[in-house]
């Protein structure tokens, strides 16, 4: 809780108190994390709320739970962002967050990153992630993401990434976690106004060795306070 506060502060201090306001609210069949399942399937809930600055500077903050335990929340980030224009096409994104997973064993993580984002269509991100209660080591992983505006409020959306197994699973593994893993999405999603529907298909993850093929839905609700 102490970090979280620290960085929320950190963020406050940043920018100037015209603050615009988004909440999101969000029911999920499992919640995951680059490929890695952080809870086991079933229903989740999700909220999550931000500010942002004209400056450039954002702050956000976010929970979930697994609706088969409501008392117990599964996972809780804070973040601390930065956009700014490179170019008439181009934008850069820094980033600070602290984020926490209860599961086999409960521990927090933070990461640092920078985004390159062309006309919010593709996105290529690189992030350190450091773990103070686990093995003391920065962690890399390097993520791509597409997505592309259809008719009707639909759009496809593609990403693949690399990373440095950090997530504990909702299980222990028999047979160990490889250094590094693979993982990749596709996803449909339709959005009218404040409502969105996604249809993700996680296409394969392996540093568990084993190859997985789930396809996960989330329905979510925007809003203005």
């Amino acid at each position: 809780v102490g970090r979280c506060i620290a960085l929320a502060a950190l963020a406050w201090a940043c920018g100037p108190a015209d603050a615009s306001v988004n909440g999101e609210v969000a029911i999920s069949s499992q919640l995951v994390d680059r490929g890695v399942a952080i809870t086991r399937p079933g229903a989740a809930f999700q909220g999550a709320v931000s500010w942002s600055w004209s400056s450039g500077w954002s702050l956000g903050a976010a929970a979930g739970i697994e609706l088969r335990d409501p008392g117990h929340v599964a996972e809780s980030l804070v973040q601390v962002s930065r956009y700014w224009p490179v170019s008439s096409d181009w934008r850069m994104q820094a980033r600070l967050l602290y984020y926490h997973y209860s599961g086999v064993a409960s521990v927090g993580h933070y990461e640092t990153g920078l985004a390159w984002i062309y006309r919010d269509t593709l996105t290529f991100g690189l992030s350190g992630i450091y773990s103070p209660d686990r093995d003391h080591r920065l962690r890399p992983a390097a993520d791509l993401d597409f997505r592309w505006p259809l008719r009707w409020n639909f759009s496809i959306a593609a990403g693949a990434g690399v990373a440095n197994y950090v997530t504990p699973p909702y299980k222990q593994y028999e047979h160990g976690i490889a250094s590094y893993y693979r993982y990749g999405h596709l996803e449909l999603s339709w959005a009218d106004g404040p409502w969105q529907f996604r249809l993700e298909r996680l296409l394969m993850t392996d540093g568990d060795r084993e190859r997985k093929n789930e396809l996960l839905a989330k329905f979510i609700e925007t809003f203005n306070p």
